[in-house]
């Protein structure tokens, strides 16, 4: 399966060196934001916690996601939900920039059940790519916003207007769902999360949910997109994300998290994100 959305490209940045700058707007709600182009950056198989809306702003990027191949123009929205596995590379020969967005699942389930009067909604997005101008150029302006404006109540005015219309138009909100995939790959799933630190082997996951180790691993690969190591070591990323925002170092980050050392962290932080730990952290600061 693919799905192609593809526009003339808008101006590229000036600069033509790639970047990634990242912000928080924590002060408001839980969301962190991202202004971005690259031109090489090929990302790894990777995944976030919270929902991803990327507006693109200029050229195109291609991604695998949900089994298909996908390429997103100028004035399309990339759109994923929370644990679903995706790749990122270039789809045009001058590169592809977008404006980020990392809402978190607690933010976009309570707007969700707001507007829909259920209290136990689950949102999520129904398309991986929208073709959506008007919202993009809001998610724009949004994004200005949040990052330049000393204005609390016209930043969160703004964030609640223009994520309603995200929720609005491009997401099902349904009553909570079982999990997707078999009980034994969630009780692995949780024990890896819940000792992620830990030198655990596939030999003793799959011991405790019953399956052998190649059981364990097909399934595991089959229902989350990842082996367990791999989902294991995105998950340290995602976490450390969150140590760095929070002012550890990368080598505190590196040792709680299980890491075999500070590079071994740089090295699957920059597969999934396109940044060094110490220049997120940086870009955080500014």
């Amino acid at each position: 399966m693919q799905a192609t959305l593809f526009v003339p490209p808008a101006a590229m940045p000036h600069s033509k060196h790639e970047f990634s700058r990242f912000f928080r707007a924590d002060d408001i709600a839980p969301l962190e934001c991202l202004d971005a182009f690259y031109r090489e950056q090929v990302f790894a198989p990777h995944f976030h916690e919270e929902y991803v809306v990327n507006a693109l702003l200029a050229g195109a990027q291609a991604y695998r996601h949900r089994g298909g191949n996908h390429i997103a123009g100028v004035g399309a929205l990339v759109l994923m939900n929370p644990g679903e596995v995706h790749t990122g590379e270039c789809a045009h020969q001058q590169g592809w920039a977008y404006r980020g967005f990392y809402p978190s699942a607690s933010l976009i389930g309570q707007l969700a059940a707001e507007i829909s009067g259920q209290s136990t909604a689950m949102p999520y997005f129904r398309e991986t790519v929208v073709l959506d101008p008007q919202l993009a150029a809001q998610l724009n302006q949004l994004h200005a916003l949040l990052r330049d404006s000393q204005d609390t109540l016209q930043r969160e005015s703004a964030l609640y207007a223009v994520f309603s219309q995200v929720v609005l138009r491009h997401m099902q909100i349904a009553e909570r769902p079982q999990r997707p995939w078999p009980q034994a790959v969630e009780r692995a799933r949780q024990m890896l999360a819940d000792c992620l630190a830990d030198n655990l082997s596939l030999a003793t996951l799959a011991a405790a949910v019953g399956l052998s180790p190649w059981q364990l691993n097909r399934q595991f690969s089959r229902h989350l997109g990842l082996p367990p190591v791999a989902w294991r070591n995105q998950l340290r990323v995602v976490r450390a994300r969150q140590m760095l925002a929070g002012g550890h170092s990368p080598a505190t980050a590196a040792q709680a998290l299980g890491f075999a050392d500070q590079p071994h962290l740089t090295r699957i932080f920059r597969q999934a994100l396109g940044i060094t730990p110490a220049a997120y952290q940086r870009s955080l600061r500014r």
